[in-house]
């Protein structure tokens, strides 16, 4: 059993060893997102964050949903969380940024 458990975490940090999916995960905790907003925080092309979306969504470790014309991520790891609080802090609040049309940047409820 401890050696599933010593591959899963090895997973877990080889997932986190990347800056643009460390940045993502740092965003989701502060609330939901969606891949425009995800495009305008990481100055990174759309195809480079649904690539690292797909990487993410496919360990378990976000989730995503559909609203509209928006498609929003958010965590979906307990886990992850609480790592992610434990070596980068809190959360703070959810950034809005500029260049961004979704309903949270506007200032709406997704």
């Amino acid at each position: 059993m401890k050696g599933n458990s010593y591959w899963q975490v090895t997973q877990l940090f080889q997932l986190l060893s990347h800056q643009g999916r460390l940045v993502i995960l740092d965003e989701l905790r502060r609330g939901e997102a969606c891949v425009c907003h995800l495009q305008v925080i990481l100055r990174r092309p759309q195809p480079y964050i649904s690539q690292q979306l797909r990487v993410l969504r496919d360990a378990g470790v976000i989730e995503s949903y559909k609203n509209g014309l928006f498609v929003y991520y958010r965590l979906a790891n307990p886990q992850v969380e609480r790592l992610l609080a434990e070596v980068l802090g809190p959360a703070g609040r959810a950034t809005a940024v500029s260049g961004c049309a979704c309903p949270r940047c506007a200032g709406e409820q997704p």
